[in-house]
């Protein structure tokens, strides 16, 4: 490989991977160009992987850098730039935003009209340099790893919005669907909020994580029925919130069933597809249903502070390190839907 070329992973879809060069990328003007340090298989890079590779080469996302959970050092500034500066440790915001509507000034560029996405409108954090505009840059203390950065550029801050959503609560029951690594870490945070938690999957390697990580109760959806489950764990009327991460019609609708009256179920998994018979519970027992997308760039440093203080062993999720060459088998793993954080170590 050239001086000028790096290398960087795309995915031509059919459960495909490929580890290909492209040229380094240049900083425009207020971009910054990033020297990836860490990043991370998502689920939502699943998706990708799963799409038809006639849709994906339609579109052109097939020729994009892959992956969106990325960390690392501001290694060139384009013009106009004057924060961050070459050297800072930064991660990755990545909805990226206009930088002027009314959306992007309140801290949530994820509903710009303008936003744009990795590996679906630009190049991802997969590869060892990504550009990406300034504003889209958050800065890693000292305090945090690069490991740290990537998992904190989506699953956790994903899980930390959704739990916010739900107002977990010393006083509360909460169900969590879906124990993949942002389930667990869903369960995490709201246990440290004070939340009782029970946890619902079909995997009982996933199953034996959360218990792992010390989850109030379990419950395995294909040997127990997830709503029985959820409603004793509530007292009998059920929990009072209840939160999805797997993106499954059947565990969206065993969670709304599982809500008490007045429950909030927050939706965080995405689906192919989702029917809600939605009159009866909304109705009859007054739930609120919200969705969750990622989290606020204004929540950034309360994330951090909420880490720091309650000391969550994020770390414990990681199921396997790889290097970019062993990313084709770290697919095919986190396809599996068994295993837990699959990280990515580009130093």
């Amino acid at each position: 490989m050239t001086s000028d070329r790096m290398q960087c992973l795309i995915c031509p879809g059919d459960r495909i991977v490929e580890l290909t060069t492209k040229p380094i990328p240049d900083p425009g003007p207020d971009d910054v160009r990033i020297r990836i340090m860490g990043s991370a298989i998502c689920g939502s890079d699943l998706h990708k992987y799963r799409q038809p590779r006639a849709e994906r080469d339609e579109h052109g996302y097939s020729k994009l850098t892959l992956g969106h959970e990325g960390a690392g050092v501001v290694d060139a500034v384009g013009p106009g730039v004057t924060h961050p500066a070459v050297g800072d440790r930064v991660v990755i915001y990545h909805l990226i935003g206009c930088g002027h509507c009314e959306h992007c000034r309140h801290g949530e560029p994820g509903f710009c009209r303008d936003m744009q996405g990795f590996n679906w409108v630009r190049d991802g954090v997969n590869a060892d340099y990504v550009v990406v505009p300034a504003r889209s840059t958050l800065p890693l203390p000292d305090d945090f790893d690069f490991e740290d950065g990537a998992l904190l550029a989506c699953n956790l801050g994903t899980a930390f919005g959704a739990v916010r959503k739900a107002k977990a609560s010393g006083d509360m029951t909460l169900a969590v669907s879906g124990l993949g690594p942002v389930g667990l870490y869903t369960v995490m945070f709201a246990r440290a909020m004070g939340a009782s938690v029970i946890g619902i999957d079909v995997q009982p390697s996933r199953i034996e994580m959360a218990e792992q990580l010390g989850i109030d109760a379990t419950c395995n959806a294909a040997e127990t029925d997830p709503v029985e489950a959820m409603r004793e764990f509530g007292g009998g009327d059920g929990v009072h919130a209840a939160i999805d991460t797997s993106g499954f019609t059947q565990a969206r609708t065993a969670a709304l069933e599982g809500l008490r009256p007045h429950g909030v179920f927050v939706e965080v998994g995405i689906g192919e597809e989702t029917v809600y018979k939605l009159s009866a519970p909304l109705n009859a027992r007054e739930i609120t249903l919200t969705g969750s997308w990622i989290f606020k760039l204004y929540e950034w440093e309360d994330l951090l502070d909420f880490l720091r203080r309650h000391k969550l062993p994020v770390k414990d999720v990681i199921a396997k390190r790889i290097r970019i060459g062993e990313a084709i088998e770290a697919f095919k793993l986190a396809d599996s839907a068994t295993t837990g954080k699959i990280m990515i170590d580009w130093t």
